[in-house]
């Protein structure tokens, strides 16, 4: 569907628009803003953590004001509330990696506390050989834990990390 020039000019000007939509257009610069700017780049949020930024983001300032909308002012507010709420994720993340590099040698003991009857079910859920078995659990042990969320496996102390990766690696065989 094609726009007309007065279309597209009026949408250019916020004068004559509807209050409705000129604050939808406000909110949109924002959450546009936090996107580019102010989202962490080391390590990724969930879709419900960006929500939950976006969110706070549009709430946290005066949106429905007029005027300058990204200020020195707005722009100091909203990297505050942003680094805010995603320094308690960060931490859970760096949390979370480093239980799942605490999980590697724990695949190892595992493996050396198996039964020969196991040990053959592990090499038919990885076909794979003897010598390449151990590497081919701790990659899948590797992708498991990724796909388990930081906030599980960062309340994860050495015990608890334990039996979490030995039922896995139990319901394996």
């Amino acid at each position: 569907m094609s726009i007309s020039r007065r279309q597209f000019f009026r949408g250019l000007t916020p004068h004559g628009t509807d209050p409705q939509q000129d604050y939808l257009r406000r909110v949109q610069t924002v959450e546009s803003y936090v996107r580019r700017n102010l989202l962490p780049y080391d390590f990724a949020l969930t879709a419900e953590q960006t929500a939950e930024v976006l969110r706070a983001a549009v709430d946290g300032i005066e949106v429905a004001t007029e005027g300058e909308l990204l200020d020195d002012n707005r722009l100091r507010q909203l990297r505050e509330i942003v680094e805010e709420r995603v320094q308690v994720w960060r931490q859970e993340y760096l949390k979370a990696e480093e239980a799942r590099q605490l999980a590697i040698p724990l695949v190892r003991e595992f493996l050396s506390q198996v039964t020969p009857e196991d040990m053959g079910r592990l090499q038919q859920r990885c076909r794979s050989s003897n010598s390449s078995l151990s590497s081919n659990i701790e990659r899948e042990v590797q992708v498991w834990l990724s796909s388990l969320p930081n906030s599980r496996l960062a309340i994860c102390d050495s015990p608890k990390l334990r039996e979490l990766v030995f039922s896995e690696l139990r319901s394996w065989c």
